[in-house]
Parts: C-alpha cells; structure tokens; sequence
C-alpha cells in the first residue's frame, strides 16, 4: 500500500504520533496522548467560557499555589501575551489557554507530573477582565523503575541514556519528552526509521498527604520498518540542471537508506546554487511510502519565478 506523507518526520512539531503524556493539558493520570501544540488557532466557545470580553488582554492573577512563586507564573504567561502583542496580533482568549498549557507544562518540567494550571474564576474591575488562575501542584514525582519494550535498534540503556534521568532523579517531564520524542526519534532516523513512535505510562506511587512520590515508567517503543529510497525525482526545471543536481549535489540515491539530515543537506546545497527559488525542506518535498516494501518515493519541486528568471 502507498500513501503520501507530509514532510517532516519530525514533530514535530512531525507525522510522529506524539504521546506525550506528561507534557498534556490534560491529566497524566488520565494517561491520554496529546500531541505537543503550537499556539492554537482556534478555541471553541471560549467567550461564554471565560466571560473575558473579545480583545480585551485580562489582568492575570493565581491562586493554589504553594511552591511556584506567583511571580514566575504570571510572568511567564505575560511573556507569551507581550509577544503577541509586539508581533501586531490583538488579544484572543485562545492565546491565554496557550499560556495555561505553558504554565502546565512549566510545573511538569519540575517534577510536578500531576501538576496543572486551569482558568479559575474571572472578575470585572475598573482596569479590565481579572482571571484568576487556578493551580494544582501535587507531589514533586521522582524517576522509579522504567522499563522499555520493543526496542531493537537500541538498548533498553541506550534508550535510557537519550532520556537522561536516572533512578531517584527529578522526573523533568519535559526532558522525558524531549529524550522520546526528539533526541531519541532523530537517532532512529539516522538509521531509516522514520515511522518510529513511542508510547509513555506512568504509575505514580505517593502516600497520602505525602509531598514526594516515586513515578515508575513504561515505555512501549514501535520502531517501524526500516525505509529505503526507491526513486528520488526533480519536478519542474529543466533536464540538463537537474541532471547536475542529482550527480554532484544530492547525497542520497536509490536503494540507501533514508536518512532525513542527508535530505536537508543536499536542499541546502541545491539552494546554494541559486539556481532556482529556495527549496523549503519542509513543504517542497513530497514523500509517497510503499509501506508493505518500506520503500520511500521522493520528489522534489523546483520552480524559478519569472523575476528569478530574469535577474540571471
């Protein structure tokens, strides 16, 4: 079977299936996969929500916080409204559910697994809209036990080492996230691998009213098949230049294995050229996979507008 794929393999920010439970909006107790976000474009029905008036930045306040500062969180959040604002963009409520899931995301990072920051109660005063922000911290977690299954390519150890936390350390859920999902996912891709995902579970153990815990866990690794190149393709140009591309500029060719930073160093050097407009690695390439073969189709597009054209 053959599908095209959007371009990057990475995150992303990627056609990666991003579990990351940890660095969720919602709750990691409630174990769901979240994809990691960039600001949202769009937040239903958030006006009857909130009653914060369209347009109309809030004042921000907190309140159920005991070990952040109310300081660093309100600054934190007002980092990301400022910028908006200085990049010309008029307040939105959407952009303040973006701050609540920075400021979860924030507490995660510190320990704080179960950790998160929701819209509390909003009041009207002479100065604007204030909102105050709900806070649960919980327990500070610790790394327990983790255990890695399905994973081929690298050890278990290897795996563990890419995370960078041992037994007893902080548990950064960001840097859990970070060693999963962006380390851990380009070291596979040096080696083909470009469908690779990763599942994450955690199981918290805490005493009652206790202020630490110890949070054990499973990760379920799916490597996926290793992809080889079957046929690299120029689109647009004409033949005599894309001949040079492919013989002297590309550092892939058929029947090796991908290898996606070889890709982004060949685009670079076609762009180098000048001989065409730049070429962005990320939406001028086209990826079609033959997934029962776990063969890899690649074109790339190449277009010279009429005032390129011109200027040489």
């Amino acid at each position: 079977m053959s599908r095209n794929l959007p371009f990057s393999f990475r995150s992303t920010r990627l056609t990666l299936t991003l579990a990351v439970l940890l660095l969720a909006v919602g709750s990691v107790v409630a174990q769901s996969d979240v994809k990691e976000k960039t600001r949202p474009v769009a937040v239903a029905n958030l006006f009857a929500q909130s009653n914060v008036k369209e347009k109309t930045r809030p004042i921000l306040d907190v309140q159920g916080n005991k070990v952040f500062s109310k300081t660093e969180l309100t600054d934190t959040a007002n980092k990301y409204l400022d910028l908006w604002a200085t990049n010309g963009h008029k307040y939105d409520p959407s952009e303040l559910d973006y701050c609540l899931h920075i400021l979860t995301n924030l507490i995660r990072s510190r320990g704080y697994l179960q950790g998160k920051v929701d819209r509390g109660k909003v009041e009207e005063t002479e100065d604007g809209s204030r909102v105050v922000l709900a806070v649960e911290e919980g327990p500070l977690y610790r790394v327990g036990e983790m255990k890695i299954d399905g994973a081929r390519v690298f050890s278990p150890e290897q795996v563990r080492d890419t995370i960078g936390l041992k037994t007893g350390d902080v548990a950064n859920g960001q840097a859990i996230s970070e060693g999963l999902f962006e380390r851990l996912k380009a070291s596979y891709g040096k080696f083909g691998y470009i469908q690779y995902t990763a599942d994450i579970q955690p199981t918290f153990h805490v005493e009652e009213n206790a202020s630490e815990g110890v949070a054990d866990f499973d990760i379920t690794i799916d490597e996926g098949a290793q992809f080889k190149i079957r046929s690299i393709k120029f689109a647009g140009g004409d033949e005599q230049s894309r001949q040079y591309l492919r013989q002297q500029l590309l550092l892939l060719r058929e029947g090796d294995v991908f290898v996606e930073d070889l890709l982004r160093e060949s685009v670079k050097r076609i762009n180098d050229t000048r001989l065409y407009d730049p070429i962005d690695a990320d939406k001028d390439v086209d990826y079609r996979t033959d997934e029962e073969a776990a063969l890899l189709d690649l074109t790339i597009r190449l277009k010279k507008t009429g005032a390129s054209a011109a200027s040489r």
